[in-house]
């Protein structure tokens, strides 16, 4: 019973979308996965060559002011090989509003979409293998760290204005995460107090411009400041116990594209992004009766990426797609300190040349849209490691492998089982309502898993919905 009215009201929420809301607006991570979308050049999966997509809310607050009125969810699921588990939840879930107060003002809100790299941050107090890609590193710390809880919700408020040819967009973005603890015991036993904590905030500031013409350019930026900290205290003090850490990062990023008309068909999409971070921990108070370290550690790491490309459009049928450069830099010093000091440093290279990134998308109906694409990306990674004791060089390693993914991998598809990346979707459309998927190639084989398949297979991968209420 519960089954046929909940079957009843789904159909009632479409019928009724379609009547009287407006024209859904498909988009979103799925409608760029199923388009040869990657990391290239942007931290998100995108193929940087669609200009107009909601997903361009999270790399630029300016494009609120094109999606006002307007609600959307990514839902992380299976991957296309049907992988049901392994990426699912945060991370790769998230969603967001956006509410028009007049013809100029939208007040919108982003909800579990984190692109910092504040865990990674506070990982450097503990040291282990923090970056993917380098050595186990060295700690600082002189007893053993906590284990500090990784940020899992992050809020963001976005506002945008529409000025009429130009548009400009401002977020700030905000997260925690904390696991303390207290215990107050009578003396002479040992009270202690300890806390184990993250937290990223940061800013963004976009704007869109149209050029007039047929032509535009969008330009947005990026300032998120880490911190994280292991604090712990005992009353009365013990020898070699207590003491703070922090660990603080800081991380910029900077990005542009321009829509050039060739024709009535044809738009030469030109784009670039610069990246840094920098961080370190520090040992802001010693353990108990225990001198000060000597030791420091560093990481610093710059990315940046450009590319050329285009749009094809017709009534019926839209391609985009270019080809780009990527590099990026990671690095990793460690001192100890003291007269006769040893140093590490580990540095892990990334350069891409070229990252192919193509799409296309037909609408079959005015509800039911095709897509398929393509990305690849012919990398290599280089990893470095020198030291040195007392001045006196020591030995130096050096690995490089080849690499088919365009920045480092791609959240949401199982990225070990392809080698350039073939991918196909679907978009539905129902009055106001607009549904986004990747299809699992399989399905096209083994049938849908809705009616035909024997085994666990998924019919969609990556899910995108929306509802445009304007």
């Amino acid at each position: 019973m519960l089954r046929r009215l909940a079957t009843i009201a789904v159909v009632v929420a479409v019928v009724g979308s379609s009547l009287f809301a407006a024209d859904g607006k498909n988009g979103g991570i799925a409608r760029q996965i199923a388009m040869g979308g990657s990391q290239a050049g942007s931290g998100l999966i995108l193929n940087p060559f669609i200009m107009n997509d909601p997903a361009l809310m999270l790399l630029n607050p300016a494009y609120q002011a094109m999606y006002k009125d307007y609600a959307w969810m990514n839902i992380g699921g299976g991957t296309l090989t049907g992988l049901t588990t392994g990426n699912n939840g945060y991370g790769q879930q998230n969603a967001g509003v956006a509410f028009a107060l007049d013809r100029e003002w939208t007040l919108g809100a982003i909800f579990s979409y984190d692109p910092s790299a504040a865990s990674a941050v506070a990982g450097l107090i503990a040291g282990g293998t923090v970056v993917p890609g380098f050595p186990a590193l060295p700690s600082i710390a002189q007893r053993i760290p906590q284990s500090i809880p990784s940020i899992l919700n992050v809020w963001e408020l976005v506002v945008a204005y529409d000025m009429g040819s130009v548009d400009l967009g401002f977020g700030f973005m905000y997260g925690t995460s904390h696991a303390d603890s207290k215990s107050t015991v009578p003396a002479p036993a040992t009270s202690t107090d300890n806390e184990a904590s993250a937290s990223m905030f940061g800013f963004r500031a976009g704007a869109n411009i149209d050029l007039g013409g047929g032509n535009s350019f969008d330009l947005s930026g990026a300032l998120r400041l880490d911190k994280a900290t292991d604090n712990l205290k005992n009353n009365p003090v013990v020898a070699g116990l207590g003491g703070e850490y922090s660990a603080s990062g800081t991380e910029i990023q900077v990005s542009a594209r321009g829509k050039f008309k060739m024709s009535n068909k044809v738009n030469f999409v030109p784009y670039g992004l610069f990246a840094t971070l920098s961080a370190e921990p520090k040992e802001d108070a010693p353990p108990n009766t225990v001198t000060a370290t000597t030791a420091s550690e560093k990481v610093t790491a710059l990315a940046y990426a450009f590319g050329v490309g285009g749009e094809y459009r017709t009534p019926a049928f839209y391609m985009a797609g270019g080809l780009s450069l990527q590099s990026a830099r990671a690095e990793l010093e460690f001192n100890t300190g003291g007269a006769t000091p040893t140093t590490a440093k580990n540095t892990v290279t990334y350069f891409a040349l070229p990252v192919f990134n193509v799409g296309g998308e037909w609408w079959f109906t005015d509800w039911l849209a095709g897509r398929g694409g393509y990305y690849r990306a012919l990398a290599k990674i280089k990893t470095e490691a020198e030291s040195s004791t007392g001045g006196v060089a020591g030995p130096t390693t050096e690995t490089s492998a080849s690499f088919p993914h365009s920045f480092l991998l791609i959240g949401g598809i199982n990225q070990f089982t392809h080698d350039g990346l073939v991918t196909l979707g679907l978009g539905f459309r129902f009055g106001g309502f607009a549904l986004d998927a990747t299809v699992s190639e399989e399905a096209l084989r083994r049938g849908l898993g809705l009616i035909g398949s024997q085994d666990n297979i998924n019919t969609f991968g990556y899910l995108t919905a929306s509802y445009n209420f304007e």
